[in-house]
């Protein structure tokens, strides 16, 4: 039988919250921080209220929302156990994710796919694409997950030997 069916579901917070850590804003939308840093429940709240591209699609698809970054924060933090559908759409249409993942009602099966793909990305970003290319050409390999642990620690170790780590890359030219 399978284990995970008997997992119990993601709350929603953890699911917002998920949201945050791992979509981040682009450069040209950060007006005050670090670049690569969480968003700001104020700046989710603004995508949301408005004006932009992101509110619009808002609008045409749920009508007018508004919502506070206080709200945000209290969703997160678990405050809020019955909020309004279209708040969680406005929040998935904010994030790119499908309303199914923080209304499993609407789609059932798209909570556990977008989960996925949030640690996906999480996965590119901490440890580089190229690492995470690696295990997915490893894992279509048939190579067990020993062998493929194996092969995994053998290209990290040439990136060390190299001096290429993370996204670094020398350069053309470039001694090593």
């Amino acid at each position: 039988m399978d284990e995970k069916a008997h997992e119990p579901a993601d709350s929603l917070a953890t699911k917002i919250n998920r949201l945050f850590a791992t979509i981040r804003p682009r450069p040209e939308e950060i007006r005050r921080g670090r670049h690569g840093r969480e968003y700001f429940n104020s700046e989710v709240a603004d995508r949301i209220n408005g004006p932009g591209e992101v509110a619009d699609r808002i609008r045409r698809a749920v009508g007018e929302v508004t919502i506070s970054g206080a709200y945000i924060g209290e969703l997160r933090q678990g405050k809020v156990t019955d909020p309004r559908l279209s708040h969680l759409k406005a929040l998935a249409i904010a994030f790119g994710v499908p309303v199914g993942y923080l209304v499993e009602d609407v789609d059932p099966g798209s909570a556990a796919e977008v989960t996925r793909d949030l640690e996906r990305l999480d996965q590119l970003r901490r440890v580089g694409a190229q690492q995470v290319l690696l295990r997915d050409v490893l894992a279509g390999t048939g190579l067990s997950d020993r062998s493929q642990a194996a092969m995994t620690a053998i290209f990290e170790q040439l990136l060390e030997v190299e001096g290429i780590v993370g996204d670094q890359r020398p350069g053309p030219g470039s001694q090593p």
